[in-house]
């Protein structure tokens, strides 16, 4: 084993010298519920910097230099952590900071070497602790972000429609009924609402989050006891069973819809991966990037038509959620979006001046663009972007058995023409 030059012993020691940013995770409980190396580390702080609710748990005259954010502080992590001494200054963050908590924003604002996470039992924990469910194996939704109410809600369906139980994070005591209203058509579906996890203490009953149960049913929603809920949800079968895959009667439509089994062969082409972020241009019914999102990604859709914006919409916030839909003639309203896609759908306006390229030239790189067309003039431009940009070029041929007569005979349905395309990574 080769010994390391002077000049990286040095650089290893000053490394290990930089004082890192302490993270510490605080419960309902308060200090009560703290180790004593998460005292130690608050007891030491020149400031101890969190959420006014979060501070009010410490607020009992132990610890001093008690200082809230400043308004909006995630919007300018730059000032935000000028203000802040690694070496005096301590974090704090509800439960486990790394779990949807302040601790992973900081360790991608500053990297994993820069902060030390000390943390207390996440709500996800508590919550599998006290029903007695794995953790393992608990599938968790997050409702503190993304859009709120009934669209943000509906991100839950999917797990329902698999049958699994499952956890919510509420962003309010309100996102009890938002979720039973998303899952209105299994009315069986027991709900259990634990409020202020942990809350058994002094301090908990001092600031009114003594932990609470609550139970019910879709069809009569526990009400909660606070903001601080996270929902049990075990769901029971819908009229049309457990799914995985969407059938085409799921969709309200006027008929511009890709049709399973076409529909499903085609986000299979996409690849989809869970956080990965779709545009769908030319949406139509939305049925692609509902799948998509269904499949643990994000969408965005693109539809030129005002009518079929609302429909998409209304089947998102019914099936999958994570879907935003812009409105406007593709491929100008492209530049409506702030992200860079990993992958994109094109589904119509093929033949608009410029769409492959526009949609070639926003695909992230190493990221996958899959195109279908079931006309002779769009097709050539596949086999053109083919030539010029690679990738593969497939025809999709489905028949359904139909009636003739008293017999029965195969209808195909339109040949479909597919290129689908990866972006070199350099």
């Amino acid at each position: 084993m080769s010994t390391p030059t002077g000049d990286a012993s040095a650089t290893a020691s000053a490394q290990d010298s930089t004082p890192q940013l302490r993270v510490v995770g605080i419960g309902c409980d308060g200090a009560e519920g703290l180790s004593p190396r998460a005292l130690a580390a608050l007891r030491s702080a020149r400031r101890i910097i969190g959420s006014p609710r979060q501070l009010a748990l410490l607020d009992d005259g132990t610890f001093s230099a008690l200082t809230p954010w400043p308004p909006k502080f995630w919007r300018n992590w730059a000032a935000t952590l000028a203000d802040i001494d690694p070496a005096t200054d301590v974090v704090i963050g509800s439960g486990d900071p790394m779990f949807h908590g302040i601790g992973s924003s900081l360790v991608r604002e500053l990297g994993r070497g820069a902060v030390e996470v000390i943390p207390a039992a996440s709500s996800a924990s508590l919550a599998c602790a006290y029903l007695g469910w794995p953790l393992d194996s608990t599938p968790v939704v997050s409702l503190v972000t993304g859009a709120p109410g009934v669209e943000g809600a509906a991100r839950v369906v999917p797990l329902a429609d698999a049958g699994r139980r499952f956890l919510v994070l509420c962003r309010s005591a309100d996102s009890v009924a938002d979720v039973a209203e998303v899952l209105s058509d299994r009315p069986d579906t027991k709900l259990t609402a634990l409020t202020n996890l942990g809350g058994r203490g002094q301090r908990a009953r001092e600031l009114g989050l003594t932990e609470s149960v609550a139970t019910g049913t879709v069809a009569a929603p526990p009400r909660p006891a606070g903001d601080l809920t996270v929902l049990a949800v075990e769901p029971s079968e819908s009229e049309r069973g457990w799914r995985g895959w969407l059938g085409d009667e799921d969709f309200i439509t006027d008929g511009q819809l890709t049709k399973a089994p076409i529909r499903q062969m085609t986000v299979a082409a996409l690849d989809p991966r869970p956080g990965a972020l779709l545009w769908d241009v030319g949406g139509g019914t939305g049925s692609i990037g509902i799948e998509w999102a269904r499949h643990g990604g994000v969408a965005e859709v693109f539809e030129r038509s005002a009518e079929r914006v609302g429909r998409i919409r209304e089947n998102a916030s019914a099936l999958s959620g994570n879907v935003t839909v812009f409105h406007g003639d593709a491929p100008e309203v492209l530049g409506e979006s702030k992200a860079r896609p990993d992958a994109i759908f094109i589904g119509g306006g093929l033949t608009a001046p410029g769409m492959i390229d526009r949609c070639w030239e926003a695909l992230a790189p190493g990221g996958r663009i899959v195109a279908n067309t079931v006309t002779l003039e769009s097709e050539a431009l596949l086999w053109e972007a083919r030539r010029r940009l690679g990738g593969s070029v497939t025809r999709l041929s489905v028949e359904r058995a139909g009636a003739v007569g008293h017999f029965t005979a195969w209808r195909p349905a339109l040949p479909v023409v597919q290129w689908v395309a990866d972006k070199p990574r350099a």
